[in-house]
């Protein structure tokens, strides 16, 4: 089968967050663009994921015009509660000239930002199963895909952006002498946990003894929970009943609503950051950019 070639300016890679919004940015900055992502878009707008937006990206979007139909929908209190001692203790945000942070799911958000990309014009593609080649290295880098129909695509392009995060084929491009990664270990782990339950709270973070709980709403349906647990903790050690009893002992008050548990992963906690060593790489062949400041984590949704 033959292969169909593109061109295009900047070719981004992941249709998370990262991604839409540099995709935006760069619709909005006349910069042509093409977005690549390797999920369906119902499964990337269904994803459920965590929603703080802070004060410098709410900015940032009322700067582009769009505040509003990236951050409209599905508003959320700005409050954090904890529970400690037994006492509930809310922390409000206080939404002034100082400080635009709010909460937002990321599901809307991301529903969002794909709604005003598409309707703008920007050139979004989900099911494309990407091969990087060529990247680092080469002044003139190229992004192949497999598309959902099995056709087999070739973006040429100026610079690929890397925003499918640390696991992703972006980073496996970057040859490991290239980067410095920088690792902290906490020393415990959190179990994950992702129920088909509405939350009690929109989000309660408790303190105690035993360790970390925490609770946080993924939509009016859906629940995502955590407790922290030490590293030598198996996940199937953790029935159904088990996590309830525990996050009803952290939280120090009846957990109202139990059912279903869809998932559990244990996380070993830690962060990395990888730092580019530039000298590593010749000047004409930094052609991939990918963001250096982020959390990794194991699980597929985190705070």
């Amino acid at each position: 089968m033959s292969e169909v070639r593109e061109n295009t300016t900047v070719v981004i890679i992941g249709a998370g967050v990262a991604g839409l919004t540099l995709g935006n940015f760069l619709l909005r900055s006349g910069i042509d663009c093409i977005i690549v992502e390797r999920r369906d878009r119902e499964y990337v707008e269904q994803r459920q994921r965590a929603g703080v937006i802070d004060t410098r990206a709410v900015r940032m979007f009322r700067e582009w015009g769009i505040e509003d139909r990236v951050l409209g929908g599905d508003p959320v209190a700005p409050v954090l509660n904890f529970r400690i001692d037994g006492e509930t203790r809310p922390l409000e945000f206080v939404s002034d000239d100082q400080n635009d942070g709010r909460f937002c799911p990321q599901q809307v958000l991301v529903r969002n930002l794909i709604d005003v990309f598409v309707s703008d014009g920007g050139d979004l593609r989900f099911e494309a199963e990407v091969s990087l080649e060529n990247v680092v290295g080469d002044a003139h880098p190229f992004v192949r895909y497999r598309d959902s129909a099995g056709a087999t695509r070739v973006l040429g392009c100026e610079f690929v952006a890397g925003c499918d995060g640390d696991r992703g084929v972006s980073r496996a491009a970057i040859p490991g002498a290239s980067l410095t990664r920088y690792s902290h270990e906490y020393g415990y782990a959190w179990l994950t946990i992702l129920a088909d339950v509405s939350a009690n709270h929109q989000s309660m973070m408790a303190l105690h003894p035993r360790g970390f709980a925490g609770q946080f709403a993924r939509g009016p349906h859906a629940s995502r929970f955590y407790l922290q647990c030490p590293l030598d903790t198996s996940a199937s050690q953790w029935t159904d009943e088990r996590i309830w009893e525990e996050l009803e002992i952290r939280f120090g008050e009846p957990v109202v609503n139990t059912g279903r548990i869809v998932s559990t992963q244990l996380v070993p906690l830690r962060s990395v950051q990888p730092d580019e060593l530039r000298s590593a790489v010749p000047a004409r062949g930094r052609r991939t950019h990918r963001a250096t400041d982020e959390c990794e984590r194991n699980a597929p949704g985190h705070v």
